[in-house]
């Protein structure tokens, strides 16, 4: 016999993927085994909706048909429902499960009466009340009127019932009938059903078993690693081993099975202090921690449901996270949009005090980003950027004590190059997002860089690599964010955002669990599973990349705009909201203009109305978020909210001009008045009705063509296409337009349709294949002489586009003199009547005789120069590009400029300039831009290369506005500051300084007895140059300030001149596309 081993039980090597596929049985809590594993233990007991241990009833808020859905009669406050319930007034009814609550965006108020067996009381353990409508809810506590925790349906729907001895519990839930993402008809992006319903489908108390529910996260997070872990690591397969183990090991007829289960797991594979927040402070310290997890409730301000509901979704989603902050003490969370603090605060104030900021000062919910909404950067003006971040800052300083210095804006459509410097001014080094992980051409090459804009001002910059802010906290999210850190050589970590967002929500009990696992196995099994870190702040996150980094110096930079190549429709669709986007900031900086310098010059007697200014700035930076304004919501969100709003903007700043103008008016003993304008270079004397040395304009016609002429300009149109066919200058002989070559033979203000069917994503997207597909419209209706006088030609042409939709277009041509000829440009008036298409996209083009690699375009306080050329894929990605009043071709001796006054999408491409007009998507807004819509734009041909004069007449073409003063003040008010030097620096915007005591502002942080303005200017074209700020006032002193009004950067000398007239002079020196704010203090 022989003395080795004798097998007699062979044994098998176990099949990977079998045995991996096997483990999802072990918590599946559908299919054909649920009872047979670890469900069947997921409760102790449970008695569903039964009228005795649990009584609800209902009562549905008033809705009545076709009324509006955002009114505050269908959201009313909890207090006032609570009030009338106790007095008896509402009809509240017995509700059972499956009963139906609707309609959409309706509200439907439950009462819960829970009655706790006492046997279960005894237990002393964490009873659950477990309610799901399929819609959001909140639970409310009836004597504090306080929110305890929100239902969302699906990953939120336990409410964990405060200890009570009795048993018995009383509370109010309210739900909007509504889910996280709207009502959207088959898909969430689709347009609403506005007839849902949300089904009741449980309301039960529970007594849980816990131990079950934890080992259902440990097995969770176990099976993950075995899936996912790579294949050659020890750590994955004996997962997989350790899984199968319990497995083997649970006895679906012995509860205690749980704890032998979890007990075993402890030994094997995770560390003793799973569900313990000690768990972070566990493990090698010489380990990288790789993920630094960040909680985060990302709520969009409105996007598939309305401002209206947006402010419920704050509560809830704000309400769970202070509840789960005070049972996971390592959690953090963030919380970004003054905006949604401020309705918060002004809806719930109680909670925002006795609750919330508690935790702010706990350090556990973190006010987070300085602006007033995650707001597009592609769209609004520069000084409503400014804004953003002047209101955000100053609020969050003013309720909280603090500024941010992360711009925090992790979803939005493109960002400005402007945004790195704007937000230096503000306060903010930092900045954040993620969005360029959607590109759909070229993937962007860093996590971690500094980011430079047009001026050299650098943002430390980081895009999480999980390329998520809505992580669910599972295995996989750990690991992609340890593995895809695109900047590993300069910094190897990078920050997890997790929690349920878009709609709000949140990170939930779930999440925390889960991260403690993941962070238990890696103490254990060392850094092939991902070290993950809980209770690291954003600041500190930041401040180990400057300190790993030599202070950010290390890091590669990115230069220049951070263009999305994705969602490149958002700068044409909804051209209502952006039109009326663009009045606003235009009418908006007039009544700064005006009102500041009547009140400085009778401040005792003319009230500033600072209060109506800034409320105004709200609404205008509001309707500035990254869905409303790029075009992105709902039809409900521009019919009831957007467009009402700016439009209310537009009346009530008219009102507030009219006010001052009367003011004045009534100061002045000479009742003749004179027009002014609100742009510094246009003074009193060029605003005439007439000049002496006119070239006057004329039309000649041919049988094929009409001519206009202006002695500086020869316009040729044709009669048959209605289109230009040629632009020259008279005094050189240059011709603009080139139709002979290139893809448009046809001429300039040639309209175009092109097929607009994007893979996805309607409202935003356009795509690359779509400007194959295009159809030239030729099918003139009418080419004829309008107006032919000494001061105006102009033509009409009308373009039929459907049997109901039609173009009319004014081409014009104004008189010129000596002196303005070089301005001389070609006016076009567009009519589009009753825009009735389906997926088609309008554009107007302009074949130019100019050859150039690059074209600039107008961004915020400059300009930006993207390739007119496709020599590589980031060129291609720029098929369509953001642009605001302007956008110029140019070679050495000549170029065109396209002015225009309400529209952004814009393109240039070879020889051919392409303004983009109008879009038709279907989704989520079935009625998007349907309707009649004016759009005015101009062709401005110049000499040389870009210069100063295209950007002050896109000042002039869009700030046309002209006031009525009183002849005798009117050369006073103008003096108060007029500026003298480089063409180049524009004097953008005034505005009274917002700590001068007498104004009493609502953002004042620090009054002072003193009379200031604020003077914006910068530096338009990216050069170094000199102007200097001229008042006619005595001045105390000037400071260069910083765009909160709060840090003075340095303070400035003058020079007086006692003469004729008695002046102040303030030299200012700007770097390349440098944006300066002063302050000026008037003796």
């Amino acid at each position: 016999m022989a003395d080795g081993r004798i097998n007699y039980d062979p044994q098998f090597k176990p099949v990977q993927n079998i045995y991996e596929d096997r483990l999802r049985q072990f918590t599946d809590r559908g299919g054909d085994y649920h009872d047979l594993n670890l469900p069947k233990f997921y409760d102790k007991k449970r008695i569903s909706l039964d009228q005795d241990h649990v009584k609800i009833k209902w009562y549905q808020v008033p809705f009545p048909q076709g009324s509006s859905p955002v009114s505050p009669d269908k959201r009313p406050s909890w207090e006032s429902v609570i009030k009338s319930d106790e007095k008896g007034e509402l009809n509240f009814q017995n509700a059972s499960k499956g009963q139906p609550f609707g309609p959409s965006w309706s509200t439907t108020w439950f009462k819960v009466h829970l009655s706790v067996p006492q046997d279960w009381v005894d237990t002393k353990e964490q009873l659950l009340f477990d309610f799901n409508c399929n819609n959001e809810g909140v639970v409310i506590d009836p004597k504090t009127l306080l929110p305890q925790t929100a239902f969302s349906g699906g990953e939120r729907t336990e409410y964990l019932l405060p200890k009570q001895e009795d048993g018995n519990y009383f509370f109010y839930i309210e739900t909007g009938n509504n889910g996280m993402f709207g009502c959207g008809a088959g898909s969430t992006i689709n347009p609403p059903d506005n007839n849902r319903y949300f089904h009741l489908d449980k309301a039960d108390i529970v007594l849980p078993d816990w131990e079950a529910r934890g080992l259902y996260i440990d097995f969770w997070m176990l099976s993950d690693a075995a899936r996912e872990l790579p294949g050659e690591t020890w750590q994955k397969h004996r997962a997989r081993q350790l899984a199968n183990d319990v497995m083997t090991m649970f006895d679906p007829n012995d509860r205690k099975s749980v704890g032998k289960c979890r007990a075993y797991l402890k030994k094997e594979y995770f560390d003793k202090y799973t569900d313990d927040r000690a768990v972070y402070f566990q493990g090698d310290d010489q380990h990288l921690t790789n993920v630094y997890g960040i909680g985060n409730c990302h709520i969009d301000t409105a996007w598939l449901w309305p401002f209206a509901e947006t402010k419920r979704k704050i509560v809830r989603s704000w309400a769970s996270q202070c509840t789960i902050m005070n049972e996971y003490p390592e959690y953090q969370f963030v919380a970004s949009q003054a905006q949604q603090f401020k309705w918060l605060l002004e809806n719930h104030p109680k909670f925002f005090n006795d609750v919330m900021i508690p935790k702010v000062q706990d350090g556990q919910f973190i006010p987070i980003g300085g602006s007033w909404v995650e707001n597009d950067t592609n769209v609004p003006n520069g000084e409503s950027l400014a804004r953003q971040f002047f209101f955000g800052q100053r609020f969050f300083l003013k309720y909280f004590g603090v500024k941010s210095d992360v711009f925090w804006l992790p979803d939005t459509f493109g960002y400005s190059s402007q945004i790195p410097q704007l937000c230096q001014l503000s306060g903010l080094n930092k900045f954040l997002t993620q969005k360029l992980s959607w590109n759909n051409i070229n993937s962007f090459p860093h996590s971690t860089f500094n980011w430079a804009g047009i001026d050299g001002s650098v943002l430390l910059t980081h895009m999480p690599p999980g390329n998520t802010y809505t992580a669910d906290s599972h295995f996989g999210d750990v690991l992609r964010s340890a593995r895809q850190n695109k900047s590993n050589e300069f910094y190897g970590s990078g920050l997890m955002l997790y929690g349920k967002g878009d709609g709000g929500g949140g990170p939930t009990r779930e999440m925390m669990e889960k991260m403690r696992r993941i962070r238990s196995m890696s103490n254990k099994n060392g850094n092939v599973i991902p070290k993950l870190q809980v209770g690291t702040s954003v600041d500190e996150f930041y401040q180990d990349i400057l300190e790993r980094t030599n202070n950010g110096e290390n890091l590669p930079t990115w230069n220049g705009e951070l263009y999305f190549e994705f969602h490149r429709g958002t700068y044409t669709t909804q051209a209502r909201t952006k039109y009326l986007m663009r009045k606003s900031e235009i009418i908006m900086h007039d009544l700064e203009w005006i009102a500041t310098k009547t009140s400085i010059l009778y401040q005792d007697e003319y009230h500033y109305p600072v209060k109506e200014i800034n409320d105004l700035w709200e609404n205008i930076l509001l309707c500035q978020f990254h869905d409303v304004l790029p075009g992105s919501c709902i039809e409900i969100v521009y019919k009831y909210e957007a467009v009402p709003m700016l439009e209310q903007v537009v009346e009530k700043c008219s009102s507030l001009i009219a006010n001052a103008i009367n003011f004045l008016k009534e100061k002045s003993e000479n009742k003749k008045t004179s027009p002014i304008a609100t742009l510094n270079w246009i003074s009193s004397n060029n605003i005439k009705e007439e000049e002496a040395d006119q070239f006057s304009a004329r039309v000649d016609e041919t049988e094929d063509h009409f001519t206009l002429n202006n002695g500086k300009l020869k316009v040729t149109i044709s009669k048959h296409s209605g289109a230009i066919i040629s632009i020259k200058d008279l005094t050189t002989s240059t011709e603009f337009l080139d139709i002979k070559n290139g893809k448009n033979k046809l001429g300039a203000n040639q309209f175009v349709l092109f097929d607009d069917k994007p893979l996805s994503w309607q409202a935003w997207d356009t795509e690359l294949y779509s400007i194959l597909q295009f159809k030239y419209l030729q099918e003139i209706k009418k080419v004829a002489i309008i107006r032919n006088s000494h001061s105006e030609c102009a033509i009409e042409v009308v373009i039929k586009v459907s049997d109901e939709c039609s173009i009319k277009s004014t081409i014009s041509l104004k008189s010129t003199t000596f002196e303005t000829q070089n301005a001389s440009k070609v006016d076009i008036s567009t009519l589009v009547r009753n825009w009735d298409a389906r997926n088609k996209f309008l554009k107007v083009e302009f074949p130019v005789n100019v050859r150039s690699e690059y074209a600039s375009y107008e961004t915020q306080f400059g300009i930006t120069r993207r390739p007119t050329v496709y020599n590589t894929s980031w060129d291609v990605a720029k098929f369509e590009v953001c642009h605001h009043k302007f956008a110029d071709y140019s070679e050495y001796t000549k170029g065109v400029s396209i002015i225009n006054d309400c529209k952004y999408g814009f393109s240039t491409h070879g020889n051919l300039m392409r303004l983009s007009l109008l879009r038709s998507s279907k989704a989520p807004d079935a009625h998007a831009d349907m309707g009649t819509h004016q759009i005015n734009y101009a062709i401005y041909p110049h000499s040389g290369q870009l210069g100063a004069d295209t950007v002050k007449l896109a000042y002039e073409f869009n700030y046309s506005n002209r006031y009525d003063v009183p002849k005798d003040i009117k050369e006073q008010f103008n003096d108060i500051i007029t500026v003298s030097g480089d063409k180049n620096i524009i004097l953008s915007n005034i505005k009274r300084g917002e700590d001068d005591a007498s104004l009493k502002s609502n953002y004042s942080l620090n009054p002072h007895k003193e009379k200031s303005i604020v003077v914006r200017l910068y530096e338009s074209l990216g050069g170094e140059s000199r102007t200097s700020l001229i008042t006619s006032l005595a001045v105390d002193y000037v400071c260069k300030i910083d765009n909160l009004e709060l840090k003075t950067y340095e303070k400035c000398d003058f020079i007086v001149s006692e003469g004729k007239k008695h002046t102040t002079e303030i030299p200012v020196v700007l770097r390349p596309f440098e944006v300066a704010s002063y302050k000026i203090t008037f003796a």
